[in-house]
Order: structure tokens, then C-alpha cells, then sequence
């Protein structure tokens, strides 16, 4: 008998049924004929003592055998007593034997029920699942022949079932140029469950099939494994991602798209800046321009804030001047700028200074009188250096000193010549 705890498997189990049904009609059936059996013993029993309280005609002895029957042996004599107790005791060891089995029956017919009832739950899961036609599935043997498939997977792929009799997903070459045949095997083989990367599956490409729409499909493989542990059956389930795939490319073109106009607004931005860069340098040009003035005098008009990066601009390009000309004197106009701090006339004198190393002479024109109190309250007085009103102002006295210079240079050499002194001068 098999134990109550140990289930059969599902395949026998209306065989287990059925035995335990006809075993339990048989028990039955044999409890009733020896029943029956028992009730004739019973009725003789009670007409033999009948007899016996009818005289004393039942207590004669029996007749002396013959002579033919000397040979035989003297049967025993019957009693009804001792017929009756046999018969119950044989109705009663039947009873002990039969009982128990009846009762061991119904209770692992019982426990039946209950396993049945407990594998009805997942059962009705997967029709549910199966027959939901939201998942595509189908299942596969243990050579990858194609068993049942469901509507869903009819839909997916426009393939009926008969339309894979001949297909093998073993030996599909779309899957093994995808790179998960290993991945298949494994489920097949090892009894491994397993995710399948995504895929563009086309049946028209496949020799036994050769028709059916081409999907893009995520798959995973579930192997069923029979009671020793073998796998019997591979459960694949597909699940459409083609709207996906159609949403992800169209994102691929819109980022490939937005990275374009990107680009080509980099381009523009930095041809902008580059112009920007080239009318920075213009301007910074202009802001320090160094204006030849006359022969060896040179004027440098300034506007605008002077900062720490301009004044170092500011010098670069006035010793440039001075040596690209070979200047002697140079006029730093100041009445374009505003405001000048301290730090701004620390440049300034710098430049004043840095000029003189070079041996061109600095004069500053169009100081201001807030200028003019700043620089006395920060101590920072030009000595030595030439101030002028304007930049008018400054090339008038230069040019001044100049034909003063040339005058007293006449003189002195009329005065070593007297003979150049009778000359007529030319009007």
C-alpha cells in the first residue's frame, strides 16, 4: 500500500482512482456475501435446538455402523455450538482484515483529493496565463520539437501550430547567429532557466518554415522536468517589444537628429566667438592705439577703464611702438578715461617709467582734478615727467623745444663759421 505522504505522479493519477475504487467495491462486495454465507449456518443452529427440546428422541444413540463401514473412520460428530463459533470467528478475523483496509483507502483517496485540489490552483494559473493572449507561448520536447503552442503565439507570428511540425529551435541558424544557441542549450540540456537577449526574428528566413512577419521579440526558456529529474518539456514565452523597438529607434533618430543641430549650432557659436575674439582684439587694439604724431614723437590716447590686463596690454604695445620707431618722445593722453584708481595709476607711472628705459621721454596730458587729488592723497606724483593740458598742448611744446633745439644749434655754429654770418638769409 503506498503511503499517504508519497504523491503519485499526475500521469497516474486516475489509474490510482480507479484502483482505489474497485478495490473499495470489492471490499464491499466481500463483506456482503460473507454475510449472507453466515445466516444459513445460523438458521440450522437454531432448528437443531429446536429439535432438541422437542424429546428426548434427539439424545438416541445412532445406529451401529455396518459391517461394509468397519473400515472407515468414525466421522466426528457436528455440533451446531461449535459450527456457530467457528463461522463467527471467521466473520469477525474477516471483519479485522477488511476494516482496516477499507479505512486506509479512503484516507489516501482523501489525501488524493486534497493534492488534486492543491495542483488545480497553479493549474488554472497557467490557463489563465495560457489562454490570457496577452503572452506569446509555446512548448517545446526534449529535442526542441514544438508540442502545443497558444493563440497569442498564433497571432505574434501569423504560424499555426502545423506549421512548425518540422521546426527545431536547436537548430535554428537565426538563433545561432544571434549568439544564443548556448543560452538554449543550456535550458534544454542542463534544465536551466534562462532570459534570451532580444532578437528580430523573421520565419520567412527559416528553411522550414519560410513564412509568417518578422517581430522583435524578448524570450525567455522555462524546462519542465519530469520525476527524475529530466526535462521533459521546455516552456518558451515571447513578448512583443516591437513598439519598443520602434519607440527606441525613433528615439536613436531624434537623438542622432538633436545631436546634428547641436553641432551645427556648436559650429555657429564658435565661428561667433571666434569673430567675437578677432572684434576683441580689434577693440583692444583701438583701445591702445599708438598714433605716430611726427618724426620720433608718438601719442598714445587712452579710454576707457584701465585694469590691471589692460594697462599690461597697454605697455606691451607702447614698447613695441617705441622700438618699431625708434621714438624719443611719447604723449599719454588720459582725458578719455573716467576714473583712475590707484592701482591704474601704478600701471600708469610703470609705463612712464618702462618707456624712459628705452629712451623715449613720456608726457602725460588731460589730467583731470579728481585724478589730480588722487594722485596726490595715494603719494603717487610724477616727478620729473612733463604734464600738458592737452594733446594739442603737448605736440605744440614738443615741436617747440624741437625748432628751439635747432635754433640754438644755428647759432653756435655761426658762431665757430663767421663767414656764414654774411649770408643773406633766404625768405
Amino acid at each position: 500500500m503506498t503511503n499517504p505522504g508519497t504523491w503519485p505522479d499526475l500521469t497516474e493519477l486516475d489509474s490510482w482512482i480507479r484502483r482505489a475504487l474497485l478495490i473499495s467495491d470489492a471490499s464491499e462486495l466481500l463483506i456482503q456475501q460473507t454475510s449472507v454465507g453466515l445466516m444459513p449456518a445460523a438458521t440450522g443452529d437454531r432448528t437443531q435446538r429446536a429439535s432438541c427440546r422437542r424429546g428426548p428422541s434427539c439424545h438416541q444413540r445412532a445406529p451401529a455402523p455396518r459391517s461394509s463401514d468397519a473400515t472407515q473412520p468414525t466421522p466426528r460428530p457436528s455440533f451446531p455450538g461449535r459450527m456457530l463459533v467457528t463461522e463467527r470467528a471467521d466473520r469477525k478475523n474477516m471483519e479485522q482484515k477488511t476494516t482496516p483496509t477499507i479505512t486506509e483507502l479512503e484516507r489516501e483517496i482523501d489525501a488524493l483529493r486534497r493534492r488534486v485540489a492543491e495542483l488545480e490552483i497553479p493549474a488554472r494559473r497557467y490557463k489563465a496565463l495560457l489562454d490570457g493572449g496577452i503572452v506569446s507561448m509555446m512548448i517545446y520536447d526534449g529535442e526542441s520539437r514544438v508540442l502545443e503552442v497558444n493563440r497569442r503565439w498564433e497571432q505574434l507570428w501569423s504560424l499555426s501550430l502545423r506549421d512548425v511540425a518540422g521546426w527545431r529551435l536547436l537548430k535554428d541558424e537565426q538563433v545561432s547567429a544571434n549568439g544564443s544557441m548556448p543560452l538554449v542549450e543550456q535550458a534544454f540540456w542542463r534544465g536551466e532557466a534562462t532570459a534570451l537577449p532580444t532578437i528580430r526574428y523573421d520565419p520567412v528566413q527559416a528553411d522550414t518554415l519560410q513564412k509568417g512577419v518578422a517581430r522583435w521579440v524578448a524570450s525567455s526558456l522555462h524546462p519542465i522536468n519530469d520525476a527524475a529529474g529530466n526535462v521533459a518539456e521546455v516552456l518558451q514565452i515571447h513578448v512583443d517589444v516591437g513598439e519598443l523597438k520602434q519607440s527606441e529607434d525613433e528615439l536613436r533618430i531624434q537623438t542622432e537628429q538633436l545631436e546634428a543641430a547641436i553641432a551645427e549650432r556648436t559650429q555657429r557659436l564658435e565661428e561667433q566667438l571666434r569673430v567675437s575674439e578677432e572684434q576683441q582684439r580689434a577693440i583692444a587694439a583701438l583701445s591702445t592705439p599708438v598714433l605716430r604724431l611726427w618724426d620720433g614723437i608718438l601719442a598714445l590716447p587712452l579710454i576707457g577703464q584701465i585694469d590691471a590686463e589692460r594697462a599690461a596690454r597697454i605697455l606691451d604695445v607702447l614698447l613695441q611702438a617705441i622700438v618699431d620707431t625708434q621714438a624719443e618722445h611719447v604723449i599719454i593722453d588720459v582725458t578719455g578715461v573716467p576714473f583712475m584708481d590707484a592701482e591704474g595709476a601704478r600701471h600708469l607711472r610703470d609705463t612712464v617709467r618702462a618707456s624712459s628705459l628705452l629712451g623715449a621721454r613720456c608726457a602725460i596730458a588731460g589730467i583731470s582734478p579728481v585724478m589730480a587729488r588722487l594722485l596726490i592723497d595715494c603719494d603717487l606724483g610724477f616727478d620729473g615727467v612733463p604734464i600738458v593740458t592737452s594733446l594739442q598742448d603737448g605736440l605744440r611744446r614738443l615741436l617747440s623745444s624741437r625748432n628751439g633745439d635747432r635754433t640754438i644749434g644755428a647759432a653756435g655754429a655761426q658762431r665757430r663759421d663767421p663767414a656764414r654770418r654774411d649770408e643773406p638769409r633766404e625768405r
